[in-house]
């Protein structure tokens, strides 16, 4: 954690960047983990649980009622047409101690009453672990997470509900997307022996009659666990491991055609969720001990943000507003934001908060409480960086440092406001200072 003691002319307030952007809410169910989260509309969303609780919000979370509870049953997804029509998929009997063997619930008012979906045109699905709603009509699913792999779907609102055996194509499915109703995405793993599986990626062109392999990681011992897609051309999938590193993630920017892996980290994290707000801007999390993860650079390079423990489900209803779920619920609305964004980003808002000014120099002291990587820069009011500071791993101590006024080119700089950032492990933070002639 990074203390920070100011001097001269830096202001007292502390403001987390991009964490700002993230709410924890306080009124929200908390419990081991929520697996999945359905919004539709910027009020009105449900989450569901390991622990066989269905919650519903009607004030953008706010507060939340428990509808749903069924001793034994493990819920993992979760996705409604409207307001009242929603469905809730059950990992099913041999997972995690679930024996509820009704693997789809439904609701036609809401959430106050859910009733078992018991008949599918094809093999009945063991398990579903991931949803997606693809219009107002057609909603896909696939299981489960250590096989067997289905696919399922439904093209009438939920009337009728079809199953395609996956085995051929993948040992297990965990999520899946679909851009259009003919074309779609699904991952999973490649063996039900997770020390043996690999990462893969499928793609159907005719709405999931028939199914390809896109992608396979070079890896073992990993397999895929979520999917967001921000952009049709730009997709993410989050790769999971129990043991072992380096950890990877896989990237499209040509619409699923191709697939890259990607370094995320390179020691072991605990990676399940991952959600992108825009193209660039991004998050993984998962782990119930580390903090989640931010990118604000199509995920080149990744920093340390604490959003919360054990994140596993990303869902954007636009590129302003989201939630995530893993121990409760967390809200995503940067247009609350008072002080600047990242400014990594490159595009920040002004926001000075009572600088006081400064003729020749100016001196920050912070304390590093831990041996990790220190960060500190001068950024002006258009986001542009002045000055780095500081970039280098420190050991625990004091430490202080001046700027001059000067940019990292030798040149003075203008009269104005400018904004110190300093980043400290997982802590982020702004002060803003003003230089005067």
């Amino acid at each position: 954690m990074l203390r920070v003691a100011t001097f001269l002319v830096i202001s007292c307030i502390a403001v987390p960047l991009q964490a700002q952007s993230w709410e924890t809410l306080p009124s929200a169910p908390v419990t081991s983990r929520h697996n999945d989260v359905y919004f539709v509309s910027p009020d009105t969303g449900w989450v569901v649980d390991g622990s066989a609780r269905i919650h519903r919000t009607h004030d953008g979370g706010q507060t939340w009622e428990e509808q749903f509870f069924q001793h034994e049953t493990h819920l993992r997804s979760v996705a409604f047409l409207d307001a009242q029509r929603g469905w809730a998929g059950n990992v099913g009997p041999g997972e995690f101690s679930t024996t509820d063997p009704n693997i789809l619930y439904s609701t036609i008012d809401g959430g106050d009453t859910w009733t078992p979906v018991d008949e599918f045109d094809g093999p009945e699905p063991a398990g579903l672990c991931g949803m997606y709603v693809v219009n107002d009509s057609m909603i896909v699913a696939v299981g489960r997470v250590r096989g067997p792999s289905i696919f399922v779907k439904t093209v009438d609102g939920g009337q009728t509900w079809t199953s395609k055996d996956m085995s051929g194509q993948a040992a297990g499915l965990i999520d899946v997307y679909f851009p259009h109703p003919d074309t779609g995405f699904a991952v999973g793993l490649t063996n039900s022996n997770h020390n043996l599986s690999r990462g893969v990626v499928l793609a159907t062109t005719d709405g999931g009659v028939t199914w390809e392999t896109r992608f396979t990681t070079t890896r073992t011992g990993e397999w895929n666990w979520k999917l967001s897609f921000p952009t049709r051309s730009t997709g993410y999938a989050s790769l999971q491991r129990n043991e072992h590193s380096p950890i990877y993630f896989l990237k499209t920017s040509d619409g699923g055609e191709t697939w890259e892996e990607k370094l995320f980290m390179s020691s072991y994290y605990f990676v399940q969720g991952i959600g992108f707000a825009d193209e660039n801007t991004g998050w993984i999390g998962g782990n119930s001990t580390e903090p989640a993860y931010q990118t604000t650079d199509g995920g080149e390079t990744w920093q340390p943000l604490e959003i919360g423990k054990r994140l596993n489900r990303f869902r954007f209803l636009n590129d302003s507003l989201g939630y995530a779920v893993g121990e409760t619920v967390h809200k995503f609305n940067p247009s609350q934001v008072t002080a600047i964004e990242d400014p990594d980003r490159g595009d920040p808002t002004a926001g000075a908060i009572h600088p006081n000014p400064f003729h020749d120099r100016t001196t920050l002291s912070y304390d590093v409480e831990a041996h990790e990587h220190v960060y500190v820069a001068v950024f002006d009011a258009l986001g542009r960086r002045v000055r780095t500071l500081v970039e280098r791993v420190q050991p625990a101590g004091s430490y202080t440092v001046e700027w001059d006024g000067t940019t990292d080119e030798g040149r003075v700089s203008a009269t104005g406001i400018y904004y110190v950032v300093i980043r400290s492990g997982a802590a982020l933070r702004t002060r803003p200072v003003v230089r005067l002639r």
